[in-house]
């Protein structure tokens, strides 16, 4: 009997030996839980929420991005670039704040208080804003003039007293290509205002100067004559859009008059329809004997009467010069 009692105390012990170490079991696990498994999980499903919204994101971007392009009959290279530009300007915006806040709420579970952090942020961020303002006035430019269409890669433009090929834009600076070879780079936040030359269409401009005793309107009949039907040429028609204009005598010169030629042209033919324009020119204007004034110098000489002539002796004679004046010695 007294060895059942010993054995049954001895099964009893064991038993609650174990329940104790099962209860601290279950309470070191749950602690374990709420400091290592919960905040983990939690951090996953922070991740993958945050990767799911950059994947969306990036896609609702690049889909309204290939609508703008589509939308054109003909997307050109500078509109495919604008488009790219502007995509990757608001997706790097857009992902920089998924990632911040998933850093920040990531943070957060660990245990960290990002109140200092949030504090600290606003504080650099004021700093930065102070020091460099005129980066941030480049970049909000240079977006404006992106998601304006102010201009483009390839436009022809004036803008600060430089004129040249737009070679490259970005956010925060234009690079201007110059006839001469030189890049020039204008700071966005600089441009003030722009002449683009290249914009949807184009015009060439033809000052032709005849000379006074030439009959003005044979020249603008001749003239006339040339430019009819020019958006029908078979060198020039693919550049022209519209048919030629005559404006009439434009100036009035020292030696010439001067008859305007305008054409409308696509962008970046104007150069091209005037240069072919001047060599057309010359030649109807030389065909039909019109002439084509340069300055020239008229010399008036007239002969000395006798007492003009016996004055001007004596004044060489004593070493001066007709008005009287010191000449040079003899």
């Amino acid at each position: 009997m007294s060895s059942l009692l010993l054995l049954t105390a001895f099964f009893t012990s064991r038993a609650e030996r174990a329940i104790v170490h099962s209860h601290a079991m279950a309470s070191t696990l749950e602690h374990v839980g709420e400091t290592t498994i919960g905040p983990i999980l939690s951090i996953l499903v922070i991740v993958v929420i945050a990767l799911l919204m950059l994947r969306g994101f990036r896609t609702i971007i690049r889909r309204s991005i290939k609508r703008l392009v589509e939308r054109s009959n003909q997307p050109s290279r500078e509109l495919t670039l604008k488009v790219n530009t502007l995509s990757s300007v608001v997706e790097s915006g857009g992902r920089l704040t998924i990632l911040v806040l998933a850093g920040m709420m990531i943070l957060s579970d660990l245990g960290i208080d990002i109140a200092p952090l949030l504090a600290s942020a606003g504080v650099v961020g004021i700093a930065i804003g102070l020091g460099a303002q005129s980066l941030i006035r480049d970049f909000i430019n240079g977006f404006l003039i992106l998601s304006e269409d102010q201009f483009g890669v390839g436009d022809v433009i004036a803008v600060n007293g430089f004129t040249g090929t737009v070679e490259h834009i970005s956010l925060r600076r234009t690079g201007i290509r110059g006839g001469d070879g030189s890049m020039t780079i204008v700071p966005n936040g600089d441009i003030r205002s722009v002449q683009n030359m290249t914009k949807d269409w184009s015009r060439a401009v033809v000052d032709v100067d005849i000379s006074y005793d030439d009959d003005i309107d044979h020249a603008i009949a001749v003239l006339t004559n040339m430019m009819a039907d020019i958006e029908q040429d078979p060198l020039l028609g693919s550049s022209i859009v519209a048919p030629a204009d005559i404006l009439g005598v434009q100036a009035l010169g020292p030696y010439q008059v001067t008859i305007r030629l305008m054409v409308k042209t696509r962008p970046m033919e104007q150069w091209k329809v005037q240069r072919e324009l001047l060599r057309r020119v010359k030649s109807v204007l030389d065909s039909e004997g019109i002439t084509i004034p340069y300055p020239h110098n008229v010399t008036v000489v007239r002969s000395l009467g006798g007492r003009e002539a016996q004055q001007s002796a004596e004044l060489v004679a004593a070493g001066l010069d007709v008005n009287g004046q010191a000449g040079p010695p003899l």
